[in-house]
């Protein structure tokens, strides 16, 4: 049977959505017959694991800094690690009295849900994939209770002429080389997503770095997570765009996960 090649987390989980059956009545009931569709579901979502689809895909859901985020093909799977970004956004917007503030390259929504959702504020969200920006609006919906000012576009495209106190951005930044270099559960993510041009993986994040002073208030801070054997790079590349009280921010890993300086008011 296919469950036997899988791990006793997955195949659990298998269970419980193809049968209604949680953790302990899979084992009180152990041995009963299960209906043929019941079957025919195990099969099908065993086989999709074991082919690679993340287990957040066939759940339809993962959870984020304590919020449930319904998660597609179409976007990037939350990890933990990004829980740092959201921390520091937050931490940044309490400098400012009514913080005006958009998650940039937004995908599922779960960084500007987050931190609305914590701040009890709107935080705006834009992403260059529609199908993204779908599912970002229902998250932030059903985690805030509010409607999401959600745009479609490529980086600032859509937000000509506003100004933030806080931009904050996951964005792709990848090399091609450590994309290779990932299994087979990452590969079934939107390539989109991870990988971020050049040979340094940086592109995107340079155009972020680039261009939003142009969208910040005065004094307002640009927060970006990257590799950790980026933040170097990102730093020197904030300093340079004028950048002031450039820092860095680790993950629950212990590595450098997080960027981030405050636009010069002069």
């Amino acid at each position: 049977m296919l469950l036997e090649k899988l791990d006793s987390t997955d195949t659990r989980i298998i269970l419980r959505l193809a049968t209604g059956l949680d953790d302990i009545h899979q084992i009180t009931e152990e041995g009963i017959e299960l209906s043929s569709d019941s079957e025919a579901r195990i099969h099908d979502l065993a086989e999709k694991r074991l082919n690679g689809t993340p287990m957040a895909y066939i759940m339809g859901e993962k959870e984020f800094y304590g919020l449930p985020f319904r998660v597609s093909g179409s976007v990037l799977i939350p990890r933990p690690d990004t829980e740092t970004l959201v921390d520091t956004a937050i931490e940044l917007a309490a400098g400012f009295p009514d913080p005006a503030i958009l998650d940039l390259c937004t995908g599922s929504g779960a960084v500007g849900t987050a931190i609305a959702h914590t701040l009890s504020r709107a935080v705006a969200l834009s992403d260059i994939s529609a199908d993204a920006i779908a599912i970002a609006r229902e998250n932030y919906r059903k985690n805030t209770g509010m409607e999401a000012d959600a745009r479609t576009g490529n980086l600032f495209d859509p937000w000509t002429g506003s100004h933030f106190d806080i931009i904050v951005s996951n964005p792709p930044y990848l090399t091609d080389n450590w994309y290779e270099e990932t299994d087979k559960d990452v590969k079934a993510e939107p390539i989109g997503a991870f990988i971020g041009g050049g040979e340094d993986g940086l592109d995107i994040i340079r155009e972020i770095i680039e261009k939003s002073p142009e969208y910040l208030s005065p004094n307002g801070c640009l927060v970006l997570e990257c590799d950790y054997r980026q933040t170097e790079i990102c730093g020197r590349l904030l300093a340079t765009a004028g950048f002031s009280d450039i820092a860095s921010r680790k993950d629950l890993a212990g590595r450098e996960r997080v960027v981030y300086g405050r636009r010069n008011s002069k």
